[in-house]
């Protein structure tokens, strides 16, 4: 106990002393991490799931995947806990466009938050394991998963690299949704979670669509003020605030017509919902999408999202079904 309680309040000497320029410089320094990490991970992606799939490796990872999941559950809550006050504090004082704008020096850039600013930032190189842990479990990984976590990891780099102003708001809009999502992810992989699917995915898709929204929000007004005035006017690069808009405009429409179509019937372009029966399950377990389409395109529902699919679903299926056949031939 006298270990934990030292580790705390040095951990708590650390926050307050912290000057969030050093963590720039470094950033600054070595923009090839995240190039040489994406180009890594999409390796991974692409061509790890065919060599399990000859070595027939298949892993069973369900309590690494719930330690896993409440480890970034309890980092996201913590980092919540860190950011938003000290947001509604600035919004409250000063209004949303200077939080938006304002150099993080002159407000959030040391300190408890501006660590927890930083931890965010680097924090997008370990979540690449979220992809790792389906690959090792032969899970397809689905276009937006990977196509999310490579653009969020590059863009954060280069929002830190550049010191931009907006930096808070997606800190503590991704820290407030990703405290709940990670949660709730922990409970799907074990037992106990099955009964929360029907209340919670909604409600995680729902909070990941107003995100964008928020991230659109602030893009604009960064983009607006720049332009009228330059950096003097507002912290922000014009190609930060570009990549930004393009990014989450792209989230959002990908995450609102897959919402609608899971949601709402998938009437906007004809698209079908098949779900599946309980008789499978448990009688207690909620029913679940099995298999979906939208606009023609075979979905696969992975997470919350239910994300689009790919090339490396279809091999996959592909590849069972092939296998499945010639076990059927002996």
């Amino acid at each position: 106990m006298d270990t934990v309680l030292k580790w705390t309040s040095d951990f708590a000497e650390y926050e307050r002393d912290f000057k969030g320029q050093v963590w720039i410089d470094y950033t600054q320094e070595h923009a090839e991490i995240p190039v040489f990490a994406t180009v890594f991970y999409l390796a991974i992606v692409f061509y790890l799931p065919g060599l399990l799939e000859k070595c027939e490796i298949k892993l069973r990872l369900n309590w690494m995947m719930i330690a896993w999941n409440l480890i970034l559950a309890v980092f996201s809550i913590v980092g919540t806990v860190r950011t938003v006050p000290h947001l509604l504090r600035g919004l409250q004082s000063q209004g949303f466009e200077a939080t938006v704008c304002t150099d993080p020096g002159l407000w959030y850039l040391d300190g408890p938050t501006g660590l927890w600013v930083g931890l965010f930032i680097y924090s997008k190189l370990p979540e690449l394991m979220d992809t790792v842990f389906l690959v090792l479990r032969r899970r397809p990984v689905i276009f937006l998963h990977w196509f999310h976590h490579c653009t969020v990891l590059l863009y954060c780099w280069h929002s830190y690299h550049n010191r931009i102003g907006p930096g808070l708001w997606f800190a503590a809009m991704n820290f407030s949704v990703h405290s709940i999502m990670y949660t709730y992810y922990a409970a799907m992989a074990g037992q106990w979670g099955r009964s929360l699917y029907t209340t919670f995915a909604p409600l995680i898709t729902t909070l990941q669509i107003l995100q964008m929204v928020g991230g659109m929000v602030v893009c604009v007004t960064a983009a607006r003020r720049h332009m009228a005035g330059g950096a003097q006017v507002c912290a922000v690069d014009a190609a930060n605030y570009k990549l930004g808009l393009a990014m989450y405009s792209s989230y959002f429409i990908l995450f609102f017509l897959l919402f609608w179509n899971k949601y709402f019937g998938g009437k906007c372009c004809g698209g079908k919902s098949r779900t599946a029966s309980k008789g499978n399950d448990s009688k207690d377990a909620p029913a679940r999408p099995n298999d979906e389409t939208f606009c023609g395109v075979d979905l696969q529902e992975t997470d919350t999202a239910g994300r689009f699919n790919n090339a490396l679903l279809r091999s996959h299926s592909s590849f069972q079904r092939q296998k499945d056949d010639r076990i059927k031939v002996q």
